[in-house]
């Protein structure tokens, strides 16, 4: 414990509000099991959009339905990044444009910041994918309870210390 809390208050100066403050610690976050036999997770986007994702690692990137990236679009909580072309599992192929969210949190534990996702012109439902599970391996999916634990999380404390720390001379 000695040796992370040093290592932590040795990184603290280092960080930025807007840098990807990866403070790595295990967080397991509750998944459940929908009819269709999906697993979801809850998350918000930004600071206040509510949303259960399916957990697909098959998704390259997070998806966002048309009603969440609608609130999130009103909230200002997105940035246009540019535009893809991608095949779909059944082939299709598609432009999808790519968005920058602020934030993605999983749980108390488990911020992401800057997360990219695609906005599909028919997605009913968030996806949880690769953008967002690839910064946050290792990762695993357990059945018994279900859950979803992540290691390269940051904490919405940790991003408020070091956002705090950043103003502080050292030694303070």
């Amino acid at each position: 414990m000695l040796r992370y809390a040093t290592t932590l208050l040795l990184a603290l100066p280092l960080l930025s509000v807007s840098a990807h403050a990866d403070i790595t610690g295990d967080v397991s976050v509750p998944m459940w099991q929908q009819g269709s036999g999906g697993y979801y997770v809850r998350g918000v986007f930004g600071d206040d959009v509510a949303s259960e994702l399916l957990v697909d690692t098959g998704s390259s990137y997070v998806v966002l339905s048309r009603d969440t990236f609608a609130q999130l679009k009103r909230s200002g909580a997105t940035t246009f990044e540019r535009t893809i072309r991608g095949a779909t599992a059944a082939g299709r192929v598609m432009e999808a444009k790519v968005y920058r969210v602020s934030a993605l949190t999983l749980s108390e534990g488990c911020v992401l910041r800057d997360v990219e996702a695609v906005v599909l012109p028919n997605a009913d439902r968030d996806i949880l994918g690769l953008s967002a599970l690839r910064r946050l391996q290792p990762f695993a999916l357990e059945f018994e309870p279900a859950a979803l634990t992540v290691s390269a999380c940051s904490s919405s404390e940790a991003i408020k210390v070091a956002a705090t720390a950043v103003d502080q001379p050292i030694g303070s």
